[in-house]
């Protein structure tokens, strides 16, 4: 299966058919959203200047950066409800946040089996991105739940969307990670996710092996393939070290640089090693493997060193690779 050439369902909005939606663009914020992508394309700027910044900094002056685009929606009347205030997403891109969320439920659909009656259970659901596109996918006999360790995100997400569905629900998880709670108290490889077994059809996680240290990613991998029913699949973003990602990373192509390589993990910064993760591609395959999950042909490579994309370009969604690992049903 060739993971760059999908065609992309952006039909109309129906239950079941995710679409394509583009924010309402305003002359005036155009140069600000253009002046962020165009410092994100620089590796000087993504692996150098921002990881070596303290994370106060860093995260304060992402809020700064973005305060007058909702001051301006808000006196404009253009904020939609469903669209968190730009300075408060913490994670992915800003202006693109409702059309990303609808990329990734186009991808769920077409390689994680994603239907309407699916039980979705979305870790590092972050500020909702996903959750507000599923709102309108998911029926009465589909379920949603969402985890993350940052508390701004969870708080906006149960006001705003669980407020709404009753089938949507969000978690807090007071776990550490040294870019996003570093005041959680509980290791990523000591938390047990608080679902049952055999709970869910598609476990979702979208940039979240891209900031988790291995013995934290082992755990979770475990606990995917607890919670996952037979059959059920596991939707996963990395950044994949093969051959080919290293050869384009000392080329020069693409925005990131993986520097440091403390086997089977590659990281940007030594500072804050959970700012950016990438992985040895055979590590991960026998990761997966060795709680028996199914890989076949579920790896889809993304953009991100300079290859073509798979997520279209505008999805802000990092353009990271893919696995869709499947939980093997008992006569399989």
């Amino acid at each position: 299966m060739d993971a760059n050439h999908h065609d992309v369902n952006r039909s109309e909005s129906s239950r079941g058919t995710p679409s394509t939606r583009t924010s309402p663009r305003n002359p005036a914020l155009s140069g600000l959203y253009a002046a962020r992508s165009a410092l994100f394309t620089h590796p000087a700027f993504t692996s150098v200047i921002l990881p070596s910044l303290p994370r106060s900094i860093r995260w304060g002056l992402r809020r700064l950066y973005f305060l007058p685009a909702d001051v301006f929606e808000r006196l404009a009347g253009t904020q939609d409800d469903l669209v968190p205030p730009k300075s408060e997403i913490f994670v992915g891109a800003v202006d693109t946040f409702r059309s990303s969320g609808d990329v990734l439920v186009e991808r769920l659909v077409q390689v994680a089996g994603l239907t309407p009656t699916s039980r979705v259970l979305d870790v590092g659901c972050g500020i909702g991105r996903l959750a507000v596109a599923l709102a309108d996918f998911l029926g009465e006999d589909g379920a949603y739940d969402g985890l993350d360790i940052v508390p701004s995100g969870i708080e906006w997400c149960n006001g705003h969307i669980a407020a709404r569905r009753a089938n949507f629900r969000f978690t807090l998880a007071d776990v550490f990670n040294k870019e996003y709670n570093p005041k959680g108290r509980v290791p990523p490889s000591a938390f047990a996710f608080p679902y049952a077994d055999a709970s869910f059809d598609v476990v979702v996680l979208a940039s979240v092996f891209t900031h988790m240290l291995p013995e934290d990613m082992e755990h979770y991998v475990a606990e995917f393939a607890r919670v996952l029913k037979p059959g059920g699949r596991c939707f996963a973003t990395f950044f994949l070290i093969n051959d080919d990602a290293q050869r384009r990373m000392e080329a020069g192509e693409g925005a990131l640089r993986f520097r440091i390589h403390r086997t089977p993990a590659w990281i940007i910064s030594a500072q804050v090693p959970e700012y950016g993760i990438g992985y040895d591609e055979p590590h991960v395959r026998a990761l997966f493997e060795r709680y028996g999950f199914s890989i076949d042909d579920g790896v889809y490579y993304g953009g991100w060193c300079g290859r073509a994309p798979f997520w279209y370009a505008e999805s802000g969604l990092g353009d990271h690779d893919v696995i869709v690992a499947t939980k093997p049903a008992p006569d399989d």
